[in-house]
């Protein structure tokens, strides 16, 4: 019973991230195919993550009494896999799209992924290891897939919008696959200051995650791309309402 309640509070917790990502953005409103499409694309990446961390990871290392660099070594081989995983095939697929327009869209499509990613992986942990483990991670690991990809989705988005350089998108990439194989390395090489190093950035990354969407929401209107309040684009059919109507004159909801 506590595992399946366990199972439950990590599904809430996915919906409640998606509802306020989307439900916060004051752009254009995003088709809700490719939303679910990028929220599928972290599921498939999960098991994609699982067969090809088999392949280039010894798992011994990977395993509490492993020697720390070959611990080090293992997590950063897993941290570039998943975090690659996670960004390259949406990044792909969205980036010339005209509806990947905003600077709202590079968190909100890649933290979709990363839920999306995150969702099978605390489900497996959960049934593998028990109610212990998933109370662990319901505190340590709710948004951080989400957060990781979704700090480089910004950076994306930003290259897009301002046509600066990719350096910044390579840079972000490399800061997040060091940030996710130093909590991993710290929660399993056990000692306390290091499990205390992995809670840190979790936290941080956790909290970081609303910052960079703050940020996000207030370029879009520096740029243009978005208004403060409901009724620039009709949140119904997306369109843009030009007269700013309390209805919206195309499909009649309310904007």
């Amino acid at each position: 019973m506590k595992i399946f309640l366990i199972l439950i509070l990590f599904i809430v917790i996915v919906a409640v991230l998606s509802w306020y990502l989307i439900s916060k953005d004051r752009g254009q409103k995003e088709p809700v195919s490719i939303l679910w499409l990028a929220f599928l694309l972290g599921i498939i990446g999960a098991m994609v993550a699982i067969i090809t961390e088999n392949i280039f990871v010894n798992p011994k290392n990977t395993q509490p009494g492993a020697s720390l660099t070959n611990m080090f070594g293992s997590f950063l081989i897993v941290g570039f896999i998943e975090e690659l995983i996670k960004f390259l095939p949406l990044a792909i697929f969205i980036y010339k799209k005209s509806y990947f327009n905003e600077f709202t869209d590079g968190i909100i499509y890649f933290a979709l992924v990363g839920l999306g990613f995150g969702l099978p992986e605390n489900i497996l942990y959960v049934l593998s290891f028990g109610t212990s483990a998933g109370i662990g991670r319901l505190f340590l690991t709710p948004f951080f897939h989400a957060t990781t990809v979704a700090i480089v989705g910004f950076y994306l988005i930003k290259v897009k919008i301002t046509h600066s350089s990719f350096r910044a998108v390579f840079l972000a990439f490399f800061a997040v696959v060091l940030l996710h194989a130093l909590y991993d390395f710290g929660l399993t090489a056990t000692n306390s200051l290091l499990t205390l190093m992995s809670i840190i950035i979790t936290v941080l990354l956790s909290i970081n995650l609303f910052m960079i969407y703050h940020r996000a929401s207030k370029l879009d209107q520096v740029y243009g791309l978005a208004e403060v309040g409901y009724n620039k684009y009709c949140r119904t059919c997306g369109l843009l309402n030009e007269h700013h109507m309390m209805y919206c004159n195309r499909c009649g909801n309310r904007t």
